[in-house]
């Protein structure tokens, strides 16, 4: 800070100022903006002025120096340059005067610029001591140094942003400045062109151009105003450079003749081409515009004249003597964007030079809409547009035709997005850019998956080592699409076949830029298809067989093709061709021959088909019958072709007529029959009746037909007759045998069994039924009658075999009490001879009584038995008759069969059948069982077969199941128990059936009725 003391220096500052002050007070106040004094030897003492003071915002006496620490003023970045100057002016004054621009720091923070000026001041003894200098205060110089550079950094950005050469010339010297721009235009640097001079300048122009731009300027110093001239300069790589140049004098001598003109290159080499293209198309459309439909228009603003040729007359709908206006041709314009657009494009090209090319909708005079292309071009002079011209071209079609692109673009993106067909973009790595839902439906995946993952994942291995090249070649551009079936793993493990199309899409470059793949979905196709070839080949080898041939008559190349069935069923070679004529030879002479010729004469000339059964005559003269189809192919009502099949019916013919025979034999048994037949529709009506089934029923032949089975059937047969209809017409059971009553034209009732089938036709519909009726009345009433006889038997043999029963049971009571009294009765022969005598008529009558009780108990104790289970009982019973005869069990029977049996018949054949095999057993190898069951039709059978002895069925067969018989001598064979098992199978509705060969086995198989 400032101080006010009177110090030494201050002191002689001051006489110094007391001593001059008149002279420093003038100067302080007139010339400079303060007075400084810096002490060498101490440089903290120092002093300013009371103005000086004043300025950096401090307060002081009037006319009284201030003592301050002068370096402390001093703004801190300039304090080294300060010091540094004052250092070499003390070192050499004369060299290095003090004058110098520093910043000194005010009281409130901010500097101010000043210039100092001093010089060194000497003691007595000539030594510096101190400086002493003036201060000029230069901040509004600074000031505007700081806007002059903002300026000059403007205009310098501007220029570059302009992208514009800048140039000045010396009209005396010839010297030429430019900046780096202007050299960059050619391909230069500055440093490659200098000395730049005028003449440098000339050598790079077209010759051609030479002589205009020295007209131009000598006419331009001449006039003044402004110069400006296009001309073409020469690149460092060889082409040429369209430029315009702009200058003007920019200073004159002091004879106020020019001497420096400055200016500005611009490079129009762009713009410049497209005026040469545009006078060449504009001569070129000029001499193809009545061709092409385009038009030429050109509004020239010197002569204030619009011309329009003929075309763009033609285009706009105006007649040939039409004269347009600016104003009128732009009203042309649908009113609206399209007028307001080329309203504004027309008013910047009167502005400025600039091209143009737009499209359009104007209205003609007549009303009609069309869309047009309007190309033009402003030609200015100087700084005012002289010219606008142009062409108009009538692109109506073909704006439809974009405007139709765009539709299909867009109907390409929802055909993308909901096509029923997969489609997808690929890259040319094989990724998946984008994919639409059906794509990943077939192939089970997100897209997101399909993104993350190498397409020939999903890839059949063996097509892809197939299709492979096709697809390299398509990713490598060879081929522009291709398409393959190709088949493809799903997420779900399953195979699935496609039909691949794949394009590629290329840019403006023809560099492919992607793929467009379209897949379908071909699984259930392709299988058709394996399944046609597959039915292809089996009827081409049923064709073969059905001797069934092909052929065809070409009237365009007159030829005759048959196929090689054909020349086998004649008996010709296999390269034989024959001609028309010769085809009618192998058709027997006479009216077969005939036929043919005619119906060919008419499929030629009508063009309609035949379908004919002839007789053919081969080439070892053996005649045949056959069937020939032909079909014309007519082309502008001529027949160019006759093709068909021809068939060996030979065997169908013959059989044919059998069945005419057949059919009379039919007709004549049905009418002639002993037993009584009926036609029946479905419905039940009958249609046809023989005069047997009239003599049964009593009826007329008129009187049976107008009834229906349910006219003619008992009430209580009704629901049969019901059901078998039902089951007919359900496609099940064919044929019923039926013991019913029918109704007697009397009122009465006739037994009668009816045999009944249904008649199919060829593609085995049930057309009808046929039923064979025989009067069982008489055999009915004989049954009844021998039912109550049995009946009678049968408590005939109950009331035998119980008195039976109570006098040989009296007469084992007797012996038993004999024996009790005295047991050395039994020493007695007469005893033992009436005891085993009691014994055997015991169990026979015991054998007697079983057997007859056997169809007496069937019909109330029949049950469902599962038939493994009662086996499987069976052999735990007789487990240590097994393990004792080491004999081997193999048991095969189905878990699910249930019969339908009494439990304790079904357990006493299955446990004789087991029994009898390990008793009747081979003594030269082990016994060995094989049990097995299952199903046979309606039944269900068991068998039990053993490696045994053996029956000789030869001899024994007649007599196997025969009561107390024998055929192998073992101590407990009774010859009962077969003939038991037979009965009690027989009476639960099954049969019994043997297989045997001595010292090899014998196999019996039971059949039981199934539940």
């Amino acid at each position: 800070m400032p101080k006010s003391n009177m110090t030494t220096l201050q002191n002689e500052f001051g006489d110094l100022l007391n001593k001059e002050g008149d002279f420093f007070s003038l100067v302080q106040e007139n010339f400079t903006d303060g007075i400084w004094c810096w002490n060498l030897k101490n440089p903290e003492r120092g002093g300013i002025s009371y103005k000086l003071s004043q300025l950096l915002g401090y307060s002081s006496t009037p006319d009284k120096v201030v003592e301050v620490n002068f370096l402390s003023l001093v703004n801190q970045e300039d304090l080294v340059l300060i010091q540094d100057a004052c250092q070499r002016h003390i070192n050499n004054s004369e060299k290095y005067p003090l004058n110098i621009d520093v910043r000194l720091n005010h009281l409130k923070g901010y500097s101010l610029w000043f210039s100092l000026r001093g010089n060194l001041m000497l003691d007595d003894s000539g030594a510096a001591h101190a400086l002493l200098g003036s201060v000029f205060s230069i901040e509004k110089y600074k000031e505007d140094e700081r806007q002059l550079t903002v300026w000059k950094e403007h205009y310098k950005n501007v220029v570059k942003g302009a992208n514009i050469g800048i140039w000045e010339g010396n009209l005396k010297t010839g010297n030429v400045v430019c900046n780096e721009r202007w050299a960059d235009m050619f391909g230069y640097t500055l440093a490659e062109l200098e000395p730049l001079t005028y003449g440098t300048f000339l050598k790079l122009v077209h010759p051609e151009d030479i002589e205009e731009i020295d007209i131009s300027l000598e006419n331009h110093v001449k006039e003044n105003g402004i110069y400006e001239v296009e001309f073409r300069m020469q690149h460092k790589k060889g082409h040429w450079v369209w430029v315009l140049s702009r200058g003007e004098i920019t200073k004159y001598d002091e004879d106020g003749l020019p001497e420096i003109v400055s200016g500005i290159h611009y490079d129009i080499t762009s713009r410049k081409t497209n005026e040469i293209l545009l006078e060449k198309y504009k001569n070129l459309f000029e001499r193809s515009s009545e061709a092409a439909k385009i038009g030429y228009w050109e509004v020239d603003q010197e002569e204030n004249n619009i011309f329009w040729s003929k075309v763009n007359k033609q285009i706009h709908e105006v007649s040939e003597d039409y004269t347009p206006t600016l104003e009128a041709g732009l009203s042309f314009y649908l009113e609206g964007e399209n007028r307001e657009r080329i309203k504004r494009i027309v008013s910047q090209s009167l502005l400025k030079p600039m091209e143009f090319d737009e499209q359009l909708q104007l209205k003609t005079q007549n009303g009609n809409l069309k869309w047009v292309r309007v190309i033009g071009a402003s030609e200015h002079r100087g700084n005012k547009c002289v010219k606008l011209y142009g062409l108009i071209q009538d692109i109506d079609d073909i704006k439809k035709v974009q405007l139709e692109i765009r539709f299909r673009e867009e109907q390409f993106r929802q055909t993308f997005n909901h096509s029923s067909m997969g489609m997808a973009l690929i890259d040319g790595q094989n990724k998946l850019i984008k994919a639409n839902k059906r794509f990943c439906h077939i192939f089970g995946y997100t897209e997101a998956e399909l993104q993350q993952m190498d397409l020939e994942r999903i890839a059949y291995p063996d097509d892809l080592k197939i299709n492979r090249t096709f697809i390299e070649e398509l990713f490598h551009g060879k081929h522009k699409y291709i398409k393959l079936e190709h088949r493809f793993i799903h997420k779900d493990g399953s195979v699935i076949w496609a039909n691949i199309s794949m394009s590629a899409i290329h840019n403006d470059h023809g560099d492919i830029i992607h793929f467009v793949s379209q897949v379908q979905d071909i699984t259930k196709r392709k299988q058709n298809e394996l399944l046609l070839a597959h039915n292809t080949d089996i009827m081409k080898r049923i064709n073969e067989a059905a001797k069934i041939g092909i052929w065809e008559l070409d009237f365009v190349t007159n030829t005759v093709y048959w196929s090689p069935t054909i020349k086998k069923m004649v008996k010709v070679s296999e390269d034989y061709v024959p001609t028309l004529e010769q085809v009618y030879l192998f058709f027997l002479e006479g009216e077969h021959r005939a036929a043919l010729i005619e119906a060919i004469k008419t499929a030629t000339e009508k063009g309609e088909g035949f379908d004919l059964e002839l007789q053919v005559v081969t080439t070892d003269q053996r005649v045949f019958w056959s069937r020939t189809i032909g079909i014309a192919e007519m082309v502008d009502g001529v027949c160019t072709r006759l093709y068909g099949f021809f068939q060996n019916i030979d065997e169908k013919a013959r059989a044919t007529k059998e069945l005419a025979v057949k059919e009379e034999e039919f007709r004549r048994s049905f009418k002639h029959a002993a037993i009584g037949m009926l036609v029946i529709d479905l419905q039940g009506r009958l249609s046809k009746a023989n005069p047997r089934i009239c003599e049964i029923l009593g009826y007329s032949e008129t009187e049976v037909l107008e009834k229906t089975i349910f006219d003619l059937a008992h009430q209580e047969d009704m629901g049969r007759l019901e059901e078998m209809l039902a089951e007919i017409h359900s496609g099940g059971q064919g044929s019923f045998k039926l013991e019913k009553r029918c109704v007697h034209k009397n009122g009465g009732y006739v037994w009668v069994n009816a045999a009944i089938a249904a008649v199919k036709n060829d593609a085995g519909k049930v057309t009808h039924l046929v039923a064979q009726i025989q009067d069982i009345s008489d055999k009915k009433l004989l049954t009844e009658n021998l039912t109550e006889h049995n009946n009678r038997l049968i408590n005939f043999a109950h009331i035998v075999s119980h008195n039976l029963r109570s006098h040989t049971s009296n007469i084992s009571m007797l012996l038993d009490l004999a024996f009790q009294e005295d047991p050395n009765v039994i020493k007695n022969e007469y005893y033992r001879n009436i005891k085993v005598v009691s014994d055997n008529m015991n169990e026979t009558i015991y054998q007697l009584n079983e057997i007859v009780e056997i169809n007496s108990k069937v019909s109330s104790t029949l049950t469902s038995q599962n038939l493994l289970e009662n086996v499987q009982k069976a052999l735990g019973t007789v487990d240590s008759l097994v393990k004792k005869n080491n004999a081997q069990i193999e048991l095969e029977v189905d878990c699910d069969i249930n019969v339908l049996a009494v439990h304790a018949y079904l357990e006493s054949i299955i446990l004789n059948l087991i029994t009898n095999a390990i008793k009747y057993k081979s003594p030269d190898r082990p016994a060995v069982l094989k049990i097995n069951g299952g199903r046979a039709g309606d039944y269900a059978f068991l068998s039990v077969a053993d490696n045994g002895l053996g029956i000789d069925l030869d001899r024994h067969g007649s007599k196997l199941f025969g009561m107390y018989k024998t055929f192998h001598s073992h101590p407990e064979a009774r010859g009962i128990g077969l003939f038991i098992s037979k009965n009690q199978i027989e009476a639960m509705g099954g049969k019994i059936e043997v297989e045997s060969e001595i010292n090899k086995g014998t196999k019996f198989t039971t059949y039981f009725k199934i539940l």
